[in-house]
């Protein structure tokens, strides 16, 4: 008889085991892993990935009284629109997953939004488009500043600290994201009182600028606007016009990766480039985010890590508060009512109803930086408003 009930109850032990190993929360991750994007992709990856395994180390999400351990389900949409849709709706169709985090790129996330928006499905994403926003958004968050939150301070900065610089052209790729960016660069340099002399495109696969730098450089331009230039292909565009006899000043007030930047240009020829950076290199911070992201990926850390590692942590405060992972409406209320957040890069606060017509949109501390030495240093830095 004793033997029967340890029986019966070592099988409700394991029931009860195998009960609680079933409590899994999945993230999915969609974003460019390969291409020129892909140092965006993976910092996307990589800062989910170091938020996730903090929490499960520390014994797994709490959510009332459910422990749950958080799988990461990562899909690469090579940075292209109909690859986005197509993970999109296999993470929603076949592995039911409620919260994507990701992408970065303006064509992706519109042609994922409405895929989420119907399903309630929140997205924690990344594009420098305006359009992305609505008064009609509800599941998605931006959780990046974009240009128009910060690039009037950097400009700020430029036109009283280098009134050299006077006259310059702006290259962006040409899709969704670069069409957006360099409308809202171009904007802000007039205002500014610059001469914007040459505003051109190009495509995503060139790896040959020296047409487009022909044009650029026949304008006489005092320094060049690289944007939303991915980080390889910026370098090479640097590499190419000092080439071409080009001593004037670069800017990149768009995503940066300094690292491939300056792999692909050179040293020599990036120095002195004036990039915008998400966090400071030399912080304690970023330290501990880049030993923890070589962990998972082999490439140099993008800074747009400090990003969705933010967000990822500011989720699962939300689902903690919610009591629950189904009820997205509950989790959506909780991210909106965290107004503000102390992440690891300083405070983040929501806002954008004025812009966008929804408090969607993330504001954090920007960083002006200079490429010295083949590194970035910081020279400035503008609190989050």
């Amino acid at each position: 008889m004793k033997n029967g009930i340890r029986g019966v109850l070592a099988a409700a032990g394991l029931l009860a085991a195998l009960g609680a190993q079933a409590q899994t929360l999945k993230l999915g991750v969609v974003g460019g892993m390969t291409g020129p994007g892909a140092p965006w992709g993976l910092a996307i990856d990589g800062g989910v990935k170091i938020a996730v395994d903090e929490i499960n180390q520390a014994g797994g999400l709490a959510v009332g009284d459910k422990k749950y351990k958080v799988e990461v389900l990562t899909y690469d949409d090579h940075y292209k629109a109909a690859d986005a849709v197509t993970a999109t709706n296999r993470l929603i169709d076949q592995d039911e997953v409620k919260y994507i985090i990701g992408p970065i790129g303006s064509a992706s996330v519109m042609a994922m939004k409405p895929i989420t928006e119907r399903n309630k499905v929140i997205m924690l994403s990344n594009s420098y488009s305006t359009e992305v926003l609505d008064a009609n958004t509800q599941y998605m968050f931006r959780v990046l500043p974009t240009q128009y939150e910060y690039n009037r301070q950097l400009i700020g900065w430029l036109k009283q600290e280098r009134p050299e610089l006077k006259r310059l052209a702006i290259l962006s790729p040409n899709d969704a994201t670069g069409w957006s960016t360099q409308k809202i660069q171009t904007e802000a340099y007039k205002d500014a009182g610059y001469d914007v002399a040459e505003t051109k495109f190009f495509e995503r696969s060139q790896n040959d600028f020296r047409t487009l730098l022909t044009s650029i450089l026949a304008k006489n331009v005092d320094f060049i606007e690289l944007d939303t230039v991915p980080p390889g292909p910026a370098g090479i565009v640097i590499r190419q016009a000092r080439e071409m006899g080009f001593k004037g000043q670069f800017t990149k007030f768009g995503g940066n990766n300094v690292a491939e930047t300056v792999k692909s240009a050179g040293a020599d020829n990036a120095q002195g480039t004036l990039v915008y950076l998400s966090a400071d290199p030399s912080s304690e911070p970023y330290q501990k985010l880049s030993q923890a992201y070589a962990k998972i990926h082999s490439n140099s850390m993008d800074d747009f890590v400090f990003y969705f590692y933010d967000a990822t942590r500011l989720l699962f405060k939300a689902i903690n508060e919610a009591g629950t992972v189904d009820d997205t409406d509950a989790v959506r209320a909780r991210i909106e009512a965290n107004t503000s957040y102390d992440g690891i890069q300083g405070a983040i606060v929501w806002g954008g109803k004025d812009v966008y017509g929804v408090n969607h949109q993330i504001a954090t501390p920007a960083y002006l930086g200079v490429i010295e030495d083949g590194k970035a240093k910081v020279i400035n830095k503008f609190d989050a408003r």
